[in-house]
Protein backbone atom coordinates (compact mmCIF):
# COMPACT_ATOMS: atom_id res chain seq x y z
CA UNK A 1 0.00 0.00 0.00
CA UNK A 2 0.79 3.26 -0.90
CA UNK A 3 1.20 6.28 1.42
CA UNK A 4 -0.24 9.18 -1.31
CA UNK A 5 -1.50 8.25 -4.98
CA UNK A 6 -1.36 11.84 -6.70
CA UNK A 7 -3.66 12.12 -9.77
CA UNK A 8 -2.00 14.16 -12.41
CA UNK A 9 1.19 15.16 -13.98
CA UNK A 10 1.53 19.05 -14.70
CA UNK A 11 2.39 21.70 -11.92
CA UNK A 12 0.54 20.09 -8.90
CA UNK A 13 0.66 17.05 -9.07
CA UNK A 14 4.69 16.89 -9.90
CA UNK A 15 5.06 19.22 -6.91
CA UNK A 16 3.13 17.40 -4.52
CA UNK A 17 5.30 14.40 -5.76
CA UNK A 18 8.35 15.81 -4.97
CA UNK A 19 7.35 17.06 -1.62
CA UNK A 20 5.58 14.19 -0.65
CA UNK A 21 8.89 12.02 -1.96
CA UNK A 22 11.36 14.49 0.08
CA UNK A 23 8.83 14.33 3.07
CA UNK A 24 9.91 10.31 2.83
CA UNK A 25 6.82 9.03 1.67
CA UNK A 26 5.75 6.32 -0.86
CA UNK A 27 4.04 7.80 -3.71
CA UNK A 28 2.26 6.47 -6.29
CA UNK A 29 1.88 9.29 -9.63
CA UNK A 30 -0.93 8.00 -12.33
CA UNK A 31 -0.53 10.26 -15.14
CA UNK A 32 -2.26 10.44 -18.72
CA UNK A 33 0.45 12.72 -19.47
CA UNK A 34 3.44 15.33 -17.93
CA UNK A 35 2.23 18.95 -18.60
CA UNK A 36 -1.68 18.69 -19.26
CA UNK A 37 -2.41 21.80 -20.33
CA UNK A 38 1.17 23.20 -21.02
CA UNK A 39 1.52 20.95 -23.89
CA UNK A 40 -0.82 22.90 -25.59
CA UNK A 41 0.67 26.32 -24.80
CA UNK A 42 3.15 28.01 -27.28
CA UNK A 43 5.62 29.60 -25.01
CA UNK A 44 5.34 30.18 -21.09
CA UNK A 45 6.42 33.85 -20.04
CA UNK A 46 5.47 33.65 -16.78
CA UNK A 47 6.63 31.31 -14.45
CA UNK A 48 9.39 31.93 -12.61
CA UNK A 49 13.16 31.17 -13.16
CA UNK A 50 11.81 30.80 -17.04
CA UNK A 51 11.83 33.48 -18.85
CA UNK A 52 10.69 32.19 -21.76
CA UNK A 53 10.21 28.46 -22.55
CA UNK A 54 7.75 26.37 -24.92
CA UNK A 55 5.12 24.70 -23.22
CA UNK A 56 6.59 21.17 -24.33
CA UNK A 57 9.89 21.95 -22.42
CA UNK A 58 8.86 22.86 -19.81
CA UNK A 59 6.34 20.18 -19.46
CA UNK A 60 9.58 17.80 -19.96
CA UNK A 61 11.24 19.31 -17.52
CA UNK A 62 8.71 19.10 -15.07
CA UNK A 63 9.03 14.99 -15.84
CA UNK A 64 12.47 14.69 -15.53
CA UNK A 65 12.63 16.84 -12.32
CA UNK A 66 10.12 14.30 -10.86
CA UNK A 67 12.08 11.24 -12.40
CA UNK A 68 14.95 12.19 -10.00
CA UNK A 69 13.15 10.68 -7.59
CA UNK A 70 12.09 7.44 -8.84
CA UNK A 71 14.87 5.40 -6.50
CA UNK A 72 13.86 7.75 -3.94
CA UNK A 73 10.09 6.32 -3.44
CA UNK A 74 8.26 7.80 -6.47
CA UNK A 75 6.50 5.31 -8.93
CA UNK A 76 4.91 6.55 -12.08
CA UNK A 77 2.24 5.43 -14.09
CA UNK A 78 1.89 6.75 -17.49
CA UNK A 79 0.09 6.67 -19.60
CA UNK A 80 -3.26 6.08 -17.75
CA UNK A 81 -6.14 7.90 -16.00
CA UNK A 82 -7.96 7.38 -13.04
CA UNK A 83 -11.89 6.18 -13.44
CA UNK A 84 -12.47 6.09 -9.71
CA UNK A 85 -11.81 6.55 -6.12
CA UNK A 86 -13.02 4.63 -3.14
CA UNK A 87 -12.80 5.04 0.10
CA UNK A 88 -12.55 1.87 2.22
CA UNK A 89 -11.57 2.35 5.86
CA UNK A 90 -10.20 5.17 7.99
CA UNK A 91 -6.72 5.90 6.13
CA UNK A 92 -7.99 3.14 3.08
CA UNK A 93 -8.34 4.66 -0.28
CA UNK A 94 -8.70 2.75 -3.73
CA UNK A 95 -7.92 4.30 -7.08
CA UNK A 96 -9.04 1.97 -10.05
CA UNK A 97 -7.73 3.50 -13.72
CA UNK A 98 -9.41 3.01 -16.95
CA UNK A 99 -6.82 0.15 -17.82
CA UNK A 100 -7.98 -1.97 -15.17
CA UNK A 101 -5.59 -1.38 -12.86
CA UNK A 102 -6.54 -1.13 -8.71
CA UNK A 103 -4.50 0.73 -5.96
CA UNK A 104 -4.94 1.01 -2.52
CA UNK A 105 -2.98 3.83 -0.72
CA UNK A 106 -3.55 5.92 2.88
CA UNK A 107 -4.35 9.23 0.91
CA UNK A 108 -4.62 10.69 -1.90
CA UNK A 109 -4.27 14.19 -3.84
CA UNK A 110 -6.43 14.69 -7.05
CA UNK A 111 -4.29 16.90 -9.31
CA UNK A 112 -6.16 16.18 -12.29
CA UNK A 113 -6.29 19.91 -13.84
CA UNK A 114 -9.43 20.18 -16.42
CA UNK A 115 -10.65 19.64 -19.91
CA UNK A 116 -12.21 22.01 -22.83
CA UNK A 117 -16.01 23.00 -22.92
CA UNK A 118 -17.37 22.22 -25.88
CA UNK A 119 -20.01 24.18 -28.02
CA UNK A 120 -22.59 22.00 -28.05
CA UNK A 121 -24.12 23.31 -31.25
CA UNK A 122 -24.95 20.81 -34.15
CA UNK A 123 -21.85 19.82 -36.59
CA UNK A 124 -19.10 20.13 -33.42
CA UNK A 125 -19.00 16.11 -33.01
CA UNK A 126 -19.31 15.29 -36.29
CA UNK A 127 -16.52 17.25 -37.51
CA UNK A 128 -14.75 16.87 -34.46
CA UNK A 129 -10.90 16.65 -36.19
CA UNK A 130 -11.85 17.21 -39.10
CA UNK A 131 -11.97 20.78 -38.57
CA UNK A 132 -13.16 21.31 -35.01
CA UNK A 133 -9.81 21.45 -32.78
CA UNK A 134 -9.48 22.54 -29.28
CA UNK A 135 -5.89 23.66 -29.29
CA UNK A 136 -4.65 26.06 -31.62
CA UNK A 137 -0.77 25.23 -30.82
CA UNK A 138 -1.36 21.38 -31.20
CA UNK A 139 -3.44 21.60 -34.54
CA UNK A 140 -2.92 24.72 -35.93
CA UNK A 141 -0.17 24.06 -38.34
CA UNK A 142 -2.51 21.70 -40.20
CA UNK A 143 -4.02 24.47 -42.06
CA UNK A 144 -0.95 26.58 -42.85
CA UNK A 145 -1.79 29.10 -44.97
CA UNK A 146 -6.23 28.63 -44.63
CA UNK A 147 -8.37 30.35 -43.05
CA UNK A 148 -9.70 29.81 -39.28
CA UNK A 149 -11.93 30.62 -36.78
CA UNK A 150 -10.92 30.88 -33.29
CA UNK A 151 -14.63 30.89 -30.76
CA UNK A 152 -13.56 32.42 -27.82
CA UNK A 153 -12.02 35.65 -26.91
CA UNK A 154 -10.55 34.64 -23.63
CA UNK A 155 -7.56 34.21 -22.22
CA UNK A 156 -6.55 30.61 -24.22
CA UNK A 157 -8.54 31.98 -27.48
CA UNK A 158 -6.57 35.35 -27.54
CA UNK A 159 -3.32 33.40 -27.24
CA UNK A 160 -4.43 31.02 -29.94
CA UNK A 161 -5.69 33.80 -32.67
CA UNK A 162 -1.87 35.34 -31.68
CA UNK A 163 -0.09 31.94 -32.52
CA UNK A 164 -2.35 31.15 -35.68
CA UNK A 165 -2.28 34.72 -37.11
CA UNK A 166 1.18 33.73 -37.81
CA UNK A 167 0.90 30.62 -39.93
CA UNK A 168 -2.99 31.16 -41.42
CA UNK A 169 -3.82 33.25 -43.74
CA UNK A 170 -6.67 34.85 -42.13
CA UNK A 171 -7.98 34.25 -38.30
CA UNK A 172 -11.55 35.15 -37.27
CA UNK A 173 -11.74 35.70 -33.49
CA UNK A 174 -15.54 34.99 -32.41
CA UNK A 175 -16.26 36.89 -29.41
CA UNK A 176 -19.33 36.40 -26.95
CA UNK A 177 -19.18 40.16 -26.14
CA UNK A 178 -17.05 42.83 -27.11
CA UNK A 179 -13.28 43.28 -24.67
CA UNK A 180 -10.88 40.76 -25.35
CA UNK A 181 -9.48 38.53 -22.42
CA UNK A 182 -6.46 37.07 -20.87
CA UNK A 183 -3.04 38.67 -20.22
CA UNK A 184 -2.93 42.55 -21.15
CA UNK A 185 0.63 41.69 -23.08
CA UNK A 186 -0.96 39.66 -25.15
CA UNK A 187 -3.81 41.55 -26.14
CA UNK A 188 -1.89 44.05 -27.18
CA UNK A 189 0.54 41.99 -29.55
CA UNK A 190 -2.88 40.55 -30.98
CA UNK A 191 -4.12 43.66 -31.79
CA UNK A 192 -0.89 44.94 -34.12
CA UNK A 193 -1.85 41.80 -35.86
CA UNK A 194 -3.11 42.59 -39.41
CA UNK A 195 -4.46 39.26 -40.70
CA UNK A 196 -7.35 38.89 -37.41
CA UNK A 197 -10.88 40.07 -37.87
CA UNK A 198 -13.08 40.07 -34.94
CA UNK A 199 -16.52 39.11 -34.70
CA UNK A 200 -17.63 40.67 -31.77
CA UNK A 201 -21.61 39.67 -29.70
CA UNK A 202 -21.51 36.34 -31.44
CA UNK A 203 -23.11 33.20 -30.52
CA UNK A 204 -22.13 30.01 -32.75
CA UNK A 205 -25.15 27.80 -33.60
CA UNK A 206 -24.10 25.50 -35.85
CA UNK A 207 -20.49 24.26 -37.76
CA UNK A 208 -20.98 23.82 -41.18
CA UNK A 209 -18.97 21.45 -43.15
CA UNK A 210 -19.00 18.49 -46.12
CA UNK A 211 -16.77 15.72 -44.81
CA UNK A 212 -14.56 18.51 -43.23
CA UNK A 213 -15.63 21.72 -41.61
CA UNK A 214 -16.24 24.68 -44.47
CA UNK A 215 -17.98 27.71 -41.87
CA UNK A 216 -19.48 28.08 -39.64
CA UNK A 217 -23.51 29.84 -38.11
CA UNK A 218 -23.89 32.56 -35.92
CA UNK A 219 -26.63 34.77 -34.21
CA UNK A 220 -25.62 38.49 -33.73
CA UNK A 221 -26.80 39.17 -29.97
CA UNK A 222 -27.13 42.42 -30.71
CA UNK A 223 -29.23 42.33 -34.15
CA UNK A 224 -30.95 38.94 -33.61
CA UNK A 225 -29.04 38.23 -37.50
CA UNK A 226 -28.21 34.50 -38.68
CA UNK A 227 -24.61 35.09 -40.35
CA UNK A 228 -22.61 32.84 -42.29
CA UNK A 229 -18.62 32.36 -42.47
CA UNK A 230 -16.54 30.42 -44.41
CA UNK A 231 -13.49 28.80 -43.00
CA UNK A 232 -11.26 25.48 -43.04
CA UNK A 233 -11.40 24.70 -39.88
CA UNK A 234 -12.69 25.79 -36.40
CA UNK A 235 -10.83 26.47 -33.12
CA UNK A 236 -13.62 26.11 -29.84
CA UNK A 237 -11.88 28.29 -26.67
CA UNK A 238 -15.16 28.89 -24.80
CA UNK A 239 -12.97 27.89 -21.29
CA UNK A 240 -12.82 24.72 -18.64
CA UNK A 241 -14.03 22.38 -16.71
CA UNK A 242 -12.25 20.93 -13.48
CA UNK A 243 -11.54 17.10 -14.70
CA UNK A 244 -13.47 15.92 -11.38
CA UNK A 245 -15.72 13.31 -12.12
CA UNK A 246 -14.27 10.35 -11.20
CA UNK A 247 -14.56 11.40 -7.31
CA UNK A 248 -17.02 12.27 -4.78
CA UNK A 249 -16.82 14.92 -2.15
CA UNK A 250 -17.88 18.62 -1.92
CA UNK A 251 -17.61 20.60 -5.27
CA UNK A 252 -18.65 23.90 -6.91
CA UNK A 253 -21.64 23.88 -9.39
CA UNK A 254 -19.30 23.63 -12.18
CA UNK A 255 -17.55 20.95 -10.46
CA UNK A 256 -14.68 21.73 -9.11
CA UNK A 257 -13.12 20.27 -5.90
CA UNK A 258 -13.79 21.90 -2.33
CA UNK A 259 -10.76 22.32 -0.39
CA UNK A 260 -9.50 23.80 2.65
CA UNK A 261 -6.34 25.84 3.87
CA UNK A 262 -4.64 22.27 4.09
CA UNK A 263 -6.13 21.25 0.76
CA UNK A 264 -8.11 18.24 2.17
CA UNK A 265 -11.68 17.88 0.53
CA UNK A 266 -14.75 17.27 2.56
CA UNK A 267 -13.32 13.77 2.50
CA UNK A 268 -10.49 12.84 5.16
CA UNK A 269 -7.37 11.85 3.87
CA UNK A 270 -8.53 13.14 0.63
CA UNK A 271 -6.32 16.24 -0.76
CA UNK A 272 -6.84 18.21 -4.07
CA UNK A 273 -4.72 21.10 -5.87
CA UNK A 274 -4.36 23.12 -9.11
CA UNK A 275 -7.23 23.89 -11.24
CA UNK A 276 -9.35 20.86 -10.31
CA UNK A 277 -10.15 23.10 -7.05
CA UNK A 278 -11.48 25.93 -6.19
CA UNK A 279 -8.75 28.25 -6.22
CA UNK A 280 -8.99 31.62 -7.30
CA UNK A 281 -6.89 32.10 -10.27
CA UNK A 282 -5.99 28.84 -13.07
CA UNK A 283 -2.21 29.55 -13.03
CA UNK A 284 0.83 26.90 -13.06
CA UNK A 285 2.69 28.63 -10.35
CA UNK A 286 -0.59 28.80 -8.46
CA UNK A 287 -1.02 25.01 -9.01
CA UNK A 288 2.64 24.27 -8.36
CA UNK A 289 2.47 26.07 -5.08
CA UNK A 290 -0.72 24.22 -4.13
CA UNK A 291 0.64 21.32 -4.81
CA UNK A 292 3.71 21.50 -2.80
CA UNK A 293 1.13 22.34 -0.11
CA UNK A 294 -0.92 19.24 -0.63
CA UNK A 295 2.22 17.07 -0.33
CA UNK A 296 3.43 18.61 2.74
CA UNK A 297 0.30 18.30 4.31
CA UNK A 298 -0.36 14.72 3.51
CA UNK A 299 2.91 13.79 5.13
CA UNK A 300 1.66 15.69 8.30
CA UNK A 301 -1.25 14.14 8.10
CA UNK A 302 0.18 10.66 7.92
CA UNK A 303 2.54 12.03 10.80
CA UNK A 304 -0.63 12.38 12.97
Amino acid sequence: MKDVIIVGGSGAGVTAGIYAARSGLEVLVITEDFGGQLLETEFVENYPGFKHISGVDLAKALEEHLREYENKGVEILMPDKVKKIEKLGEKHFKVLTEQGKEFESKTVIVASGMKRKKLNVPGEEEYKNKGVFYCGVCDGPLYKGKVVAVIGAGYAGVEDALFLSNICEKVFLVNWGEELGGEEITKKKLLQVKNVEYVNNAQTTQILGDKFVTGFKYKDRKSGEEKEIKVDAVFVDIGQLPNTEFIECKKTENGAIIVDKNNMTSVEGLFAAGDSTDAAKAQLVISSAEGSKAGLAVAEYLKE
